[in-house]
């Protein structure tokens, strides 16, 4: 059974990749937050059957592979509509299309080196989120554009709670920027978790690593607030922290 973090907000097991979870609207309906690497979508399933639900909507937080991997395969085995940033959409066909991506980090390119030659598949997307807006009953699409063009953070005012993608990492329960190296674009990335910290709420649920239950808008603010650091430090620990951070993709979610 998936990990029940506060009511309405499950944690999902058996996914590779990003953190998956599942939230309820005000409406009772649930939606997906991210997919994990492709692959996960039985165990996303599974996890939501056990839990008496199928979900409504699936939003991605943005397009990377590890984020979006089985969106496509969770789409054509539920009725969910899919919802991403317009800005990471694709246009085929006349119709705007996801068209997951390994993400810019040229280490982790290299580590997932098989990923960049699978085929491509195109997603149909039913919602592309240009601006702030209701996905869901009481569910908040805010544009959180860097990380990549169309990066978007979910929150849920009514449960305290924000999804935020790679905006930030938790290691451990403490909060890291995503690496200047991993971003489309770092001073876009850098002022919009300036910005989206100054009203983010006290739960927060990050792609990768653990949910920061309390304090994490406190937390963000002070994140936000520090400069990039090029000391030599900061320099030679990042080869081993995007190592870890790795391997952690790598690894399929157990229970706590």
């Amino acid at each position: 059974m998936a990990d029940l973090l506060i009511p309405g907000v499950w944690w999902l097991h058996g996914t590779r990749g990003s953190n998956v979870y599942l939230v309820e609207a005000d409406d009772g309906s649930r939606a997906l937050v991210d997919t994990g690497f492709p692959g996960s979508a039985s165990a996303i399933l599974r996890e939501a059957a056990a839990l008496g639900v199928e979900p409504s909507a699936i939003l991605l937080t943005h397009k990377h592979r590890d984020h979006a991997g089985s969106a496509g395969e969770l789409r054509e085995r539920t009725s969910a509509r899919l919802v991403m940033g317009r800005g990471d959409c694709a246009e085929s066909g006349g119709r705007l299309v996801l068209r997951s991506s390994v993400g810019r980090s040229h280490v982790a390119r290299f580590l997932y080196a098989g990923a960049r030659h699978a085929p491509v598949v195109e997603v149909p997307v039913d919602t592309a989120i240009d601006r702030e807006c209701e996905v869901l009953p009481g569910i908040r699409a805010v544009p959180a554009p860097g990380h990549t063009d169309g990066s978007l953070c979910f929150v849920v005012d009514r449960l305290g709670v924000a999804f935020v993608g790679d905006l930030v990492i938790s290691h451990g329960g403490r909060l890291a920027r995503s690496m200047r190296l991993a971003n489309r674009d770092d001073r876009q990335y850098l002022e919009t978790l300036k910005q989206f910290a100054q009203s983010a709420p006290s739960a927060g649920c990050p792609g990768h690593g653990e949910p920061l239950l309390t304090g994490f808008g406190d937390a963000l603010r002070e994140l936000a607030a520090l400069p990039r650091s090029n000391a030599p430090a900061n320099l030679l620990r990042r080869p081993l922290r995007l190592w870890r951070f790795a391997m952690q993709m790598m690894r399929t979610r157990r229970p706590r």
